[in-house]
């Protein structure tokens, strides 16, 4: 697949992402339950957060895009690169989450149907295949293994101040069941340090394949 190709691929998928997520942000404002009364109740929870930084990262990679294809530059910006990078590892989070701990506890019905199918499945797929197999390819180096798990750790925080210290916020993510914060809070974190691990790896990987395959074709 040409380089090309490819970069029309996450054009394609960069978009469906930012636009979706925006249109479904928006949505929020004018849906409101006994639950989430308000718009801005929304934004408490990671999932609609992580959903926001991943089409922030999509709406940038789409603009190096347009420029790539018009032959204005070669790759996408590092910069962006690594908002995308700090998205992608936060919807991995979600999707694992709501999958092993988030279904069993509220049902598919509540997490996969309606505009959740798109933030817990859809955005997480989506983000992580144009993230590793698509976008104009950089490789990222440890040190930005940090930066993808910088979300999680400010959020991972800010609940534990909320639900724990404040108890201005219920434990909608059941993370505190028991008083057990102490070890799933770590438990969370390495999780996700390991997904930042192993982003990094497979998207270093097609890299090189990418840049080999370049190679050859100009030959």
């Amino acid at each position: 697949m040409s380089k090309r190709t490819k970069t029309i691929i996450s054009l394609v998928l960069n978009a469906i992402v930012a636009t979706v997520t925006a249109g479904i942000a928006v949505s929020y404002f004018f849906n409101h339950t006994d639950v989430i009364p308000n718009g801005w109740v929304n934004f408490r929870f990671f999932t609609t957060d992580a959903n926001l930084l991943a089409a922030i990262g999509s709406l940038l990679v789409m603009i190096c895009d347009i420029q790539i294809l018009r032959g204005k530059r070669e790759n996408v910006a590092r910069a962006f690169t690594l908002v995308k990078y700090a998205g992608v590892v936060g919807l991995l989070l979600t999707f694992c989450v709501v999958m092993v701990l988030l279904v069993p506890i509220y049902g598919a019905a509540r997490q996969l149907g309606g505009t959740s199918f798109h933030m817990h499945v859809a955005a997480p797929l989506l983000t992580f295949v144009s993230f590793v197999f698509f976008d104009a390819h950089t490789t990222l180096r440890f040190r930005d293994t940090f930066i993808g798990l910088l979300p999680e750790v400010l959020y991972g925080l800010f609940y534990f101040l909320q639900v724990v210290v404040l108890e201005n916020w219920w434990d909608f993510y059941a993370f505190n069941q028991g008083g057990r914060w102490y070890l799933t809070m770590p438990m969370l974190f390495t999780f996700s340090y390991l997904l930042c691990l192993l982003t990094r790896l497979l998207r270093n990987r097609m890299t090189e394949k990418t840049e080999k395959q370049d190679s050859k074709d100009r030959r």
